[in-house]
This record gives structure tokens, sequence and C-alpha cells, in this order.
């Protein structure tokens, strides 16, 4: 009977990142499609997280939003996930599964190269993304088709003819 190998999933380190502060880098190629990390930490009741905004304390930076109801605040308890990057032409996408999120490859991501995905920012109401929100949010990711806010585009309503 042979014994099957353990898999080496160590893909990723933390470093100083070219886009903001610290990122996260592959160790070595990870293949499209590759579940690379799962974010954690603290979950927190979102009318929690909202009614401490609203009392002027700091939002978390590392809030990842997993359902209508829960997030996961990645700065208590967290791992290395927190420190992936936004970009407006990501390389990672979130999946939730069973309440648990994961950060997946979306192509082959290349050794030495920064994870990061799309934060897509939601508004609490429905307009467009102003100057304000752009300045509050700013993207620094720097690529050809920066939308210059980790705020994601509103999504228009097909039009009647």
């Amino acid at each position: 009977m042979t014994v099957a190998k353990p898999q080496n999933r160590d893909f990723i380190r933390v470093g100083r990142s070219r886009i903001e502060g610290t990122g996260v880098f592959a160790k070595r190629k990870i293949p499209r499609g590759t579940r690379i990390v799962e974010y954690i930490g603290a979950r927190v009741p979102v009318s929690k997280f909202l009614v401490e905004i609203s009392e002027g304390k700091p939002a978390s930076i590392y809030a990842f939003r997993l359902n209508d109801s829960i997030l996961i605040d990645g700065a208590v308890g967290g791992n290395e996930s927190r420190f992936i990057n936004h970009s407006c032409e990501p390389n990672c996408e979130a999946y939730v599964f069973d309440d648990r999120a994961y950060i997946y490859a979306m192509r082959d991501i290349t050794r030495g190269e920064e994870l990061t995905f799309d934060y897509q920012l939601q508004r609490t109401i429905r307009s467009r993304v102003s100057k304000k929100d752009k300045e509050q949010y700013p993207c620094l990711c720097g690529s050809p088709h920066c939308r210059g806010s980790m705020i994601a585009p509103s999504r228009r309503r097909p039009q009647k003819r």
C-alpha cells in the first residue's frame, strides 16, 4: 500500500508591497484555481461593526464581509491573508463556502508576484462613486484599467426600450 505524501500548501510570504504597505507574495508558482489561503479572524456581527463606526470608532481595515450579518475581522486572530491588497485587475478572488472565506488563484501566478483581489467595497446607498468616495477609499493598484477607488462600480440597470 502506498501512502500519498501530504501536499505542501505553503504558497505565500508577507513583504513590502508596491501597492500599499504590506502585501502577500507567491513563494512559488501558484496554478489557476488553487485554493491559496483561508481568510480568518474574529467573527463580528455587521450590526456591531456599523454601530462602532457611527460612534466614531475607526473601522477595521481588515474587515471581510462574510454574509449579510457577519464579517471577519482579520486584525483579531487573523493570518497573513489580511495583507492581500486590492487591485482593479486582480489575480485572486474570494469565495465563501460554509461560512468560511477562501482566496483562490484566478490565473497562474508567478513566483514573487503580489497576490491581489478586488475588494468590491459596497456603499450603503445606491449611487455613483463620488469624488469623496475616491478620496476616502482610493485605489493604488496602478493597473491600466484602475477605477480609482476600491468601491465596487455600481451595476447599471438595463434600459427599457
